[in-house]
This record gives C-alpha cells, sequence and structure tokens, in this order.
C-alpha cells in the first residue's frame, strides 16, 4: 500500500541460544496505515512482543537474527544506525510497554522521566519543559499533576503509573504508538478508563496504532484490523467485524470460544483450547497449530499451509488454501 505508514515484510527473527539458534518470527508481513488501529493477538509465546521489539528496534543485535523489510514512512528501519533510531524512537515511534509496574525508573521522579522525552526530542527550555510535562499529565487525567512530578513511581498505584506511560508515549505527538498490553494487571474499571484515554489521544493526534493484547474483548473495542498470530506466524488477518462473526482458521475459533457469553441464560463451560504453544524451534515441518486443532488432517502433518486470500480475510490452513490463491 502507498499510503501505509508502517510496511512490515517478511519479517524474520532468530536467537541465539545454548541449544543453537531458534526462530521466533517465521516470515511476518503486515501494513498499518495512518489513524488506523491494528490489534496483534495470541496467546503467550507466540511473537507478538517480539515484533514490536523489532519495529523498535530494540532486539540485541549480539543475540539475534533479523531478516525482513521494516518500512516507516518509506525509511528502511533496518538499515538505520542506533543514532538515527534514537531520534526516531520517542518521537515518531512511541511503545507503551508491557509492565508499568517495571517500565518506569524507580530511582527517578516522575517529572524528570517525562521531561526527558522533550530533552531528547524538543528545542524547548528547562521551565517549558516543566509546564509540558505537568500538561501532558494533566492531559492523560492523573490529579495532583505538580505534586506527582515530584514523586517516585512506588508512590503510584498502577493505573496511575500507566497513564505516566501513556504520557510519556503521547509527549510528542508521535505517527505511531504501539502498545504492549496496555491494560495488563489493571482492574477493569481503570482498564476500560485507559482505553478510553488511549482512543481519545488517538483520534485527537491522528496516531496510528498496534495494539498487542490476548484479550479479545479489547479488540472487539479498539481495532479495526486484526492480525491472528501463533507460534511466530501470522494464521490469520481480518477486519474486526469478519474475524467475530466468522472466523476462519481453528485457532481463531477457539480463541473466540474461550470468552464467556455473559448473554446465555443456561451456564456452559468454557470450551478451551487444548494443549500449549510449542517451544520455539520444536515444530519444523507442517502446521504449528496441528497438535492442538480438531480438524487436523494428514497434509497438516506434512505441508505448511501458505498464507491465503478469502475475500476481505486471509488464513493460513489447509482448510481453505488454494496454490492459485496464495498471498
Amino acid at each position: 500500500m502507498k499510503d501505509a505508514l508502517l510496511a512490515v515484510n517478511d519479517l524474520r527473527v532468530k536467537f541465539r541460544t545454548e541449544n543453537g539458534v531458534l526462530p521466533a518470527l517465521q516470515g511476518i508481513s503486515f501494513q498499518l496505515k495512518k489513524g488506523e488501529t491494528v490489534a496483534l493477538v495470541g496467546e503467550s509465546g507466540c511473537g507478538k512482543s517480539v515484533t514490536s521489539l523489532a519495529i523498535m528496534g530494540l532486539l540485541s543485535r549480539s543475540s539475534t537474527q533479523m531478516e525482513g523489510s521494516i518500512r516507516f514512512q518509506g525509511r528502511e528501519l533496518g538499515k538505520l544506525g542506533p543514532k538515527e533510531m534514537r531520534e526516531i524512537r520517542g518521537k515518531e515511534i512511541a511503545m507503551i510497554f508491557q509492565e508499568p509496574m517495571t517500565s518506569l525508573n524507580p530511582v527517578h521522579t516522575i517529572g524528570k522521566q517525562l521531561e526527558e522525552v522533550y530533552r531528547l526530542h524538543t528545542d524547548l527550555s528547562k521551565k517549558e519543559r516543566r509546564e509540558q510535562a505537568i500538561a501532558m499529565l494533566k492531559k492523560v487525567g492523573v490529579p495532583r499533576a505538580e505534586e506527582i512530578m515530584r514523586e517516585y513511581p512506588h508512590q503510584l498505584s498502577g493505573g496511575m503509573k500507566q497513564r505516566v506511560m501513556i504520557a510519556m508515549a503521547m509527549a510528542c505527538n508521535p505517527h505511531l504508538l504501539i502498545a504492549d498490553e496496555p491494560t495488563t494487571a489493571l482492574d477493569v474499571t481503570i482498564q476500560a478508563q485507559i482505553l478510553e484515554l488511549m482512543n481519545d489521544l488517538k483520534e485527537k493526534a491522528n496516531t496510528s496504532l498496534l495494539l498487542i493484547t490476548h484479550d479479545l474483548g479489547v479488540v472487539a473495542e479498539m481495532a479495526n484490523r486484526v492480525l491472528v498470530m501463533y507460534y511466530g506466524e501470522i494464521v490469520e488477518e481480518a477486519d474486526v467485524a469478519s474475524l467475530f462473526t466468522q472466523p476462519l482458521h481453528p485457532y481463531t475459533a477457539g480463541l473466540l470460544r474461550c470468552i464467556p457469553d455473559l448473554d446465555e441464560e443456561e451456564k456452559k463451560r468454557l470450551d478451551p483450547i487444548e494443549g500449549s504453544v510449542p517451544l520455539l524451534g520444536e515444530v519444523t515441518e507442517g502446521c504449528a497449530f496441528r497438535f492442538r486443532c480438531p480438524l487436523a488432517m494428514e497434509r497438516c502433518y506434512l505441508e505448511k499451509p501458505p498464507l491465503s486470500g478469502q475475500g476481505t480475510q486471509a488464513v493460513r490452513c489447509w482448510l481453505y488454501a488454494k496454490e492459485e490463491m496464495a498471498v
């Protein structure tokens, strides 16, 4: 897509370990348009966070091998040096990390950490940086903003820490915001507030959002398109309405069956997906989901299915795949 803000093409990441070089991502491709929200969903260990860290340039070059293309606003991020990436990271691409409790530096005040964003990416004076930091805290709904500037992370609740993380990420009005499990460990009330806040800030700044989550309720509320990941691959891609009304991949259908239906009068036991995600390097041929799939065929054990188009959806499954339709 010519109008893609972010274009990831055939991204492959391998980790160097004591057990050899193990694949974490196996050819991820997707695009994100300006102002769009795309959700990456799947169980823990499917490669969602690795994808985000690769985009941010935060994977250790000494312990990882990376192939493929990551283009942001037409620039190939893989060809940029550390200094050039630091100029982009935090200003044009920002990230809300998974654990707000551990993502903030415990030995620095909230004010110092928030002002650092402006110090690195703007020409504001010290006084102006402080004023902007206080204004940003107020914008994300932090009470007592002036006092919070002097406090340390351990003095704040989980919800307040998450608001501070959002303030840091949105400080420079980035073009792309990556939110990695932004509501983990927060209660339902705070979760709803955080999601509403992110949506509001995103719309005002026309920021694109890559939302990483395993919570399909959050996906239904926030996303335009959904990418379902399993074992380092995208197994289904669809707009959010199609995914919830007509899931194609057995894994996607399994994830949706795990959601309790509060409208049903008859109480039923949840229908979980049997087993767990294979370990890195454990599957070398065939479909990685075949061990847990109730519809697995002999071909699933022998050949890896291609990603094939089905109308507005794309799915990696031999139930739908036709070689001439592969994308």
